[in-house]
């Protein structure tokens, strides 16, 4: 009846909301490359590159050779060290960051859409725990060593992602947040309306 492991998340901010779905985590990727969404690349990246064009070589961009936009594997890399493979039609998925400081903000809804987790290692070490070939340290190894290395689960892991406001905490406080989204107003009055 306890939490294996928990940890706090920054999610979409209100103009890029994180959706809610039920999917599965199919791999484990050490050190991924950031492939740029479009949208992301035209409205952020290219007028900061245009602003600075050492921007470019500082962050660690390169052009792909489809004309996509990639952010290389690094210590710059929005993905941070670990990213955990969803397969839903949103292109939303867990990951490290780089910007550490974000866990201690109390409005934590400030990503592109994607969830960006507090803890990537202890739940890439959980995920793998069992696969000899991926022990605690063979994994940190693998994140040193600066090579994209992508994992494979041998069984998928279910993930659900839910929209709560009003919850009871593990000692029976009930807890409000903010309706970030809106989507409880939403209901109201949708549930007003019948």
């Amino acid at each position: 009846g306890q939490a294996p492991l928990s940890m706090r998340v920054v999610v979409g901010r209100p103009t890029k909301r994180t959706p809610m779905f039920e999917d599965k985590i199919k791999a484990v990727v050490l050190n991924p490359p950031w492939i740029v969404p479009d949208n992301i690349a035209a409205k952020e990246i290219w007028p900061k590159i245009r602003k600075d064009p050492a921007y470019k070589d500082r962050e660690g961009f390169v052009v792909r050779p489809d004309g996509h936009l990639e952010q290389k594997p690094g210590p710059r890399c929005a993905l941070g060290a670990i990213k955990f493979d969803l397969s839903n039609p949103f292109g939303v998925y867990l990951h490290d960051t780089p910007a550490r400081s974000l866990f201690a903000q109390p409005n934590r809804a400030l990503s592109h859409g994607c969830m960006r987790v507090e803890q990537p290692n202890a739940l890439a070490k959980r995920l793998l725990a069992g696969d000899p070939r991926w022990t605690p340290d063979k994994i940190d190894l693998a994140i040193l060593a600066g090579t994209t290395v992508r994992i494979e689960l041998k069984a998928p892991v279910p993930v659900s992602v839910a929209y709560w406001t009003a919850f009871v905490d593990p000692d029976g406080t009930l807890e409000f947040r903010p309706d970030v989204y809106g989507w409880d107003r939403a209901l109201q009055e949708r549930l007003a309306a019948r």
